[in-house]
């Protein structure tokens, strides 16, 4: 039987929640080398450690005990907090919420297939980097933006003020165009046979190459019997509300991952709806039956994961007998 250890992490310390014959063992350590060694001696190698991706906070202690031999899942935030709404948890409280987590690996970990962490191959690190630098300027360029067209609305609006929103905006466009020609640079550079599999692909283009590969770690993540973990991994796995004849509620996808990895690929699937064949295909065919146009992005998407998969699969570029 496996045995669980529930860790709540935070920005200097970490709590931790384990039990041995009954018996319940509660303890605050801190985000040290002293801290991670005191851990691995508390609980032993015999274990599954359950943690929650919090930003960066997690990854030194997640590749310590993994280094250490110890299993580690790092689950996704939005799934503990689902499960305990499900068992109807009221309170709010450090205790509380390390508490569910352990109840999470003891009754949804042990009762199912989990996926174990493991840590980055170092390229892919570099590119996680640039990925979230990137991500951070984005959201101030449209912060900026937002407000210098806010300010337009006004009327003499300060030169001075104007003119520093246009310089602060054309430095964040240009910091992002530099972080794109390095990511680009880095993946050409370690994963070339990969980035040119995917880029074959029709409607795929660099950008989503990129973040394919940089979340899969070159595909050594999800392998290619792993598509459906994969789309359900990014949060564009469908899902169905019925009971009985009454309640039929509208099919939608989860949401519960990447949402930046999502408006890739509905950006993409536009673009693979009128050059990539297959896709045209099931455009033509799922507009004829009156699928909303939500739908058939999702729908295309998909396909074009499946093509992206089959070709890392073959080793080949894109061909119709891989769609």
């Amino acid at each position: 039987m496996n045995k669980f250890v529930g860790i709540d992490i935070s920005k200097q310390t970490f709590d931790v929640y384990f039990e041995d014959s009954g018996r319940s063992n509660h303890v605050n350590l801190k985000q040290s080398p002293e801290g991670y060694k005191l851990l691995r001696q508390l609980i032993g190698e015999d274990r599954i450690c359950v943690m929650e991706a919090t930003g960066n906070y997690h990854l030194k202690l997640a590749y310590d005990l993994h280094q250490a031999g110890i299993k580690v899942v790092v689950e996704n935030p939005l799934k503990v907090k689902r499960f305990s709404q499900m068992n109807l948890q009221r309170t709010k409280t450090d205790k509380a919420d390390l508490k569910m987590i352990y109840n999470y690996g003891t009754v949804i970990l042990a009762s199912g297939e989990y996926h174990l962490w493991e840590p980055n191959s170092e390229d892919i690190g570099e590119l996680k980097q640039y990925d979230t630098v990137r991500n951070q300027l984005i959201k101030q360029r449209t912060s900026l933006s937002n407000t210098e067209e806010a300010l337009g609305a006004l009327t003499g609006l300060n030169e001075d003020v104007s003119a520093i929103l246009r310089d602060m905006i054309e430095t964040i466009e240009k910091g992002i165009k530099q972080l794109d020609t390095g990511m680009l640079v880095l993946v050409k550079k370690h994963h070339s046979d990969s980035f040119d599999l995917v880029t074959s692909v029709p409607g795929i283009g660099p950008k989503t190459a990129t973040m394919m590969i940089c979340l899969t770690d070159g595909f050594r993540k999800f392998s290619h019997d792993n598509v459906k973990q994969f789309i359900s991994y990014i949060g564009m796995s469908p899902r169905t509300f019925e009971s009985g004849t009454s309640v039929k509620g509208n099919a939608h996808i989860s949401k519960v991952g990447n949402g930046r990895v999502r408006s890739l690929f509905y950006m993409c699937s536009w673009t693979a709806k009128t050059k990539n064949q297959q896709c045209v295909d099931l455009y033509k065919r799922l507009a004829a039956k009156g699928k909303p146009e939500k739908v058939i992005k999702v729908a295309i998407a998909h396909k074009l994961i499946r093509q992206i998969f089959g070709v890392i699969k073959s080793g080949e570029p894109f061909s119709k007998e891989y769609a």
